[in-house]
């Protein structure tokens, strides 16, 4: 817990606080004891199937817990349901202490928002043929109310821990609590309805669709990991051949995600958005080797054969079906918004929203990044560079979205490159495409970017050639190697 920021350690003090209040009033009640440990085995044992665990886009795992819980604040009243939900602090798959024991909490303060609501509004423990419909209002506005307080507390802490904007996630939270809870709702009323007809055998019956369909979530999340799986192979295979590609699509991917939730991205697109992130390079793959690891000036024709892998990605993953909008993202990321850019030239808002937060999370990682001819740039700097571009190279809306989201959260740049990489680095041309400091409209003999010494300075020299060669005391890192690029 000591980990966490001041904030959110305190947040989560409060809530285990509140929780243990309601917990120890609960346990002066004289509650059915045995309908109350029935109900919270079933909690226990349905909050230790999860699905999951989430991606970096989503960071979530799906149980069927949500629909017990109803059921027991229906059926058990308030006490009863905030002890039912206070048993998930024995989940079987949440090994670290202060995430059970909030967990724990955050359930028991929904379950008691939600329970309130159902007793104020009329609801009741006997649900006979006799108390339909006028018990669905109450159930359904109860279940809405916990499906909130569940989400609002849980992305409370994460907003505080991120440093997330919480005006953002509020509304975020509203949008995605109606439908769900208006559902869970449905399902809990359900379960309740064959436990006080029935008996818990019924129960346990019903229960069983939810496991179902649990699995089917399972399978799911096990076809999304080999999604995964595949894409960081075919990193892996782009990092192998191209040394300024190492680690370079993660933290793209990275800062690309940071663009989007700053857009409002959400769910699958943001997911698509980190694929592309991740893929953008792919087409490297298709670059000779020869050409890519060349250590001398690159004539026009190898020049073009770099500029082609935008193209060369797009063929090699345009099958894969999932990527979806992803595919737009990895074949236009090297469009600029003056229509300066390739492969195909576009400007503006022709430029795929996805192409145009890559290219701004794409620079900016190269920027942090140390290459052979210049030493890494700070983080203020970089993010300088980009809205020096915006409106050119960059669309203003990714730069400010990228700018803001780094301002608050923060970002960890890349490593320094070791011995080995920083010597593959040498072996390269004298050339990253991804770099705004050096490939600034480069391919079109023109130097609009800094120079490549320490500190920023003026423009390029302009050159028919395409020859720049870098003294020993503008490099860091670099000893004396003298280097060319187009």
């Amino acid at each position: 817990m000591l980990a966490l920021p001041r904030a959110a350690r305190l947040f989560v003090t409060v809530v285990v606080g509140c929780a243990l209040v309601l917990g120890l009033a609960a346990l002066q009640q004289d509650g059915p004891w045995v309908p109350i440990i029935v109900f919270a085995a079933l909690y226990v044992i349905a909050d230790s199937l999860p699905v999951g665990p989430g991606g970096a886009t989503t960071g979530l795992s799906i149980t069927v817990t949500t629909p017990v819980a109803i059921a027991a604040y229906v059926v058990l009243g308030v006490w009863g349901g905030i002890l039912v939900a206070l048993a998930s602090v024995a989940d079987l798959i949440r090994t670290t202490p202060v995430k059970r024991v909030f967990n724990a909490g955050q359930l028991a303060l929904a379950a008691a928002a939600g329970s309130s609501i159902y007793s104020v509004l009329g609801g009741s423990p006997a649900l006979g043929p006799e108390h339909f419909p006028a018990v669905l209002v109450p159930a359904l506005v109860a279940g809405v109310v916990y499906t909130f307080v569940n989400n609002l507390l849980v992305g409370l802490i994460v907003a505080l821990i991120e440093d997330a904007p919480v005006l953002r996630l509020f509304r975020d939270i509203l949008l995605r609590t109606l439908l769900p809870g208006v559902a869970y709702s449905a399902l809990g009323l359900v379960l309740a309805v064959l436990w006080t007809q029935v008996g818990p055998f019924a129960l346990m019956l019903g229960l069983l669709p939810l496991l179902v369909a649990r699995w089917a979530m399972g399978q799911y999340s096990a076809e999304q990991q080999a999604y995964t799986a595949t894409i960081r192979t075919l990193v892996q295979a782009v990092e192998t051949k191209d040394a300024y590609t190492r680690g370079h699509s993660e933290r793209v991917a990275r800062a690309a995600v940071l663009v989007g939730r700053g857009l409002s991205v959400t769910g699958e697109r943001l997911q698509a958005l980190e694929y592309a992130g991740t893929l953008h390079d792919v087409g490297k793959l298709g670059v000779p080797t020869a050409v890519l690891r060349k250590t001398g000036r690159l004539t026009d024709e190898e020049f073009d054969a770099i500029k082609l892998h935008p193209t060369r990605g797009h063929d090699i993953v345009r099958e894969i079906r999932f990527l979806d909008e992803a595919l737009a993202g990895i074949y236009h990321h090297h469009e600029r918004l003056d229509g300066l850019g390739y492969p195909d030239g576009l400007a503006g808002e022709q430029i795929p929203e996805f192409a145009r937060m890559i290219a701004v999370a794409d620079a900016f990682d190269s920027m942090t990044s140390t290459r052979s001819y210049r030493s890494a740039r700070s983080v203020p700097e970089a993010l300088d560079e980009l809205q020096r571009c915006s409106g050119t190279q960059f669309d203003p809306t990714m730069v400010e979205a990228l700018v803001g989201a780094v301002r608050r959260s923060g970002w960890e740049a890349a490593a320094p490159p070791t011995a080995e990489e920083l010597q593959a680095q040498r072996e390269a041309p004298l050339f990253d495409d991804d770099d705004p400091l050096v490939a600034d409209d480069g391919w079109r003999g023109e130097r609009a970017g800094p120079v490549l010494g320490p500190q920023w300075a003026g423009p390029l020299p302009r050159s028919q050639d395409r020859d720049v060669t870098i003294a020993p005391q503008q490099q860091r890192g670099a000893d004396d190697v003298t280097r060319e690029r187009p």
